[in-house]
């Protein structure tokens, strides 16, 4: 007679079958004490841990500006300039020519103080 793979398998089923029904376990109980009071407790201490342990090794003589997203600072308007005039001299030998009128001095840009920009907020740390 030969042997065959269901044979190995029933064979197997049974003495797994007749080990298991020797075998005395308790029953599985669930615990009346709810788990969340311990683990509540527990996930604080290990925060407030973690919150003193990451504040240690902030530097404190970092500037504020590394420590907050926007500075403000007052800086008083300075005083608008005034145009000046110049007048420029004629020559000796033109002095036959009509009288010129003066004129202003052209402004070929304005400074950077006047034009309102806040360009300390434009430097990266």
């Amino acid at each position: 007679m030969k042997t065959t793979d269901l044979d190995i398998i029933r064979t197997a089923r049974q003495l797994r079958d007749e080990e298991n029904k020797q075998l005395h376990i308790r029953p599985w109980r669930t615990s009346t004490f709810p788990t969340w009071l311990v683990a509540t407790p527990a996930a604080a201490i290990v925060g407030f841990v973690f919150g003193l342990w990451t504040q240690a090794h902030i530097q404190t003589d970092t500037p504020l500006t590394a420590l907050v997203d926007t500075v403000y600072i007052k800086v008083p308007m300075p005083q608008q300039q005034q145009q000046t005039t110049v007048a420029e001299a004629i020559p000796a030998a033109q002095s036959h020519t009509p009288k010129q009128a003066t004129r202003p001095q052209p402004t070929l840009g304005h400074p950077a103080s006047d034009d309102n920009i806040r360009y300390d907020l434009l430097v990266c740390y």
